[in-house]
Parts: C-alpha cells; structure tokens; sequence
C-alpha cells in the first residue's frame, strides 16, 4: 500500500483516539482514561510482536531509554487527556502537535545542524502556536469559562507537548538499539508499570465504568492501530512519506472538535493550525 495512505490510517487512529480521551478523560478522570488505553494497546501490541515475530535485542545499554520514553509517555498523556477534558479541542491539539520543534531543538542543543528549510518550518510552527494560544480568548464565557481557565488550558497543552518532545527523543534513541516494534511496545509497558505505580502512590483504586468499556477499548484500538500503521509505512520505499502523513494526527482531532463538538474556529486560527501542521509536515519529512 501506499507510504502516504498508511501516514494518513495512522494520523486517522491517533488522532481519533485523541478525540474519544475527551469523553473517557471528562467521565472518569485522566489516569484511568490513560490506564484503560494503555492496558488495551499492550495487549494489541503483544499480540502483534507475536504474529511479526521480530529479533528480540536482550541488552542493558538503552533500558534507561526506553523508561525515559514511557515514563514521558504516562506524563505526556496525563497532560494531554487533562488539557482536552478541559477543552477548547481545537486549542489543545495543535499546541501538542507542535512537539516536533521542540524535538529538533533538543537535538540542536546536542549538535545538530537543521537546513535553511527547517528554521523557517520551526519559525511558521512557533508563530502558529503562538496564534492558537492567543485565540484561546474567543472561548471565554463568562461564569462558565474564565480567561484563566485557558491560561491554565494552554499551560498543560504545553507542558504536554514537552513531555512528548522527550518521549519521541527517547524513543528515537532507542531505536538503533532495539528496533521500531520492541522500542514501542516496552515503552509502552513501562508507562503501563508507571500509571498503575501512581495508582499504588495515590491509594486509589482504578475506576472503569462497564458502561465506558467499550469507549475505552476502542480508544485502545485506535491508539495501537495508529502507530501499527505508521510502521506499516515506514518499510518499504518512501518511508518519509508515512512519517509526513502520520504527524497530522493533530489536524484529524482539530476537525473532528470543529464538526462534531461544533467548535467556533476563526480565520485566524484557522490561519494558526494551517501554519503548525504546515510547520510539522515539513519538519516530518526533512528530518
């Protein structure tokens, strides 16, 4: 199949598993939003590494990266669920899309050399963002939704968008040592270990409505199926292609807030999300 085709199944998977975190996040909290989902990718995950059968690589030298990678992802993802319960959708997602600049910027700061091209894509990202953040001020409503209430919004998103700056460096850097499908499935498990290790820390008790069950298992598939996808794509010839595709996941939970919560979306944030998700796509494909 088509690079591009697979980048776009696994933006259409991220980002709508994005989208049902609202629900499960609003309904009965972030950490068991995120312990559910998790539980179920582990198990799609596992199941898959059983059919590819990959080469296991058994050595110690890049176990503290992988629990870089899912200690971040736990975080990550806690942020994430908590800035998109609280909602705007449309601010959120593409504020935390734009990780990748941060990503090329870490990689700076350890001596890399990104092109002409690629200033200007983090430059165009960078203004987006700053020009979502700053519409954040057409959501307040007042008694229901106050100007710091946003702040507070835009602060996670960010937060958020750190912490998956981090897990995507980690990950990247584990990669050469234990392969695309190891590297996902035991970060995975270790954010697993770590969001059931908060649980102990807090003396709670996971809460799972039955009702939200199914909610949570296809949020769960869809998380998986995402990046399943995205190595699907990342074989063969034109592997960029995928990565391209697949990093507008973000744009997929923008449109989905825009016509299914009905959220108001202005020409200039239109302007803003135009320029992060441009910004991306050619940080994506020259990196």
């Amino acid at each position: 199949m088509n690079p591009a085709v697979w980048g776009g199944l696994c933006a259409l998977g991220l980002g709508g598993a994005d989208f049902v975190a609202r629900y499960t996040s609003r309904a009965f909290g972030a950490a068991n939003a995120l312990l559910g989902m998790l539980a179920v990718g582990a198990v799609v995950l596992a199941a898959w590494v059983r059919i590819a059968d990959p080469p296991f690589v058994w050595t110690a030298s890049g176990l503290w990266l992988l629990a870089v990678n899912g200690v971040a992802t736990t975080v990550m993802t806690l942020l994430l669920y908590k800035a998109l319960a609280r909602g705007p959708v449309s601010i959120v997602a593409p504020i935390v899309a734009s990780h990748p600049v941060l990503v090329v910027a870490l990689a700076v700061a350890l001596g890399s050399r990104p092109s002409a091209l690629q200033w200007v894509a983090m430059a165009a990202t960078l203004v987006g963002v700053l020009v979502v953040a700053a519409c954040a001020r057409q959501f307040e409503a007042p008694g229901v939704v106050s100007r710091r209430d946003l702040r507070v919004t835009v602060s996670i998103a960010v937060a958020a968008a750190v912490a998956y700056a981090v897990l995507v460096s980690a990950g990247q850097a584990a990669v050469p040592i234990y392969g695309e499908l190891q590297t996902l499935w035991l970060g995975r498990l270790v954010s697993l270990g770590s969001i059931a290790l908060l649980f102990v820390a807090r003396r709670e008790r996971p809460t799972l409505p039955w009702r939200w069950w199914p909610v949570v298992l296809g949020q769960g598939l869809l998380d998986a199926a995402g990046y399943l996808f995205l190595f699907a794509g990342s074989h063969g010839s034109n592997p960029e292609i995928a990565a391209v595709a697949g990093s507008t996941f973000g744009a997929v939970t923008t449109l989905l807030a825009r016509f299914v919560l009905r959220e108001a979306i202005g020409a200039l944030q239109w302007g803003g999300v135009v320029l992060v998700f441009a910004g991306v796509a050619v940080l994506a494909a020259y990196s």
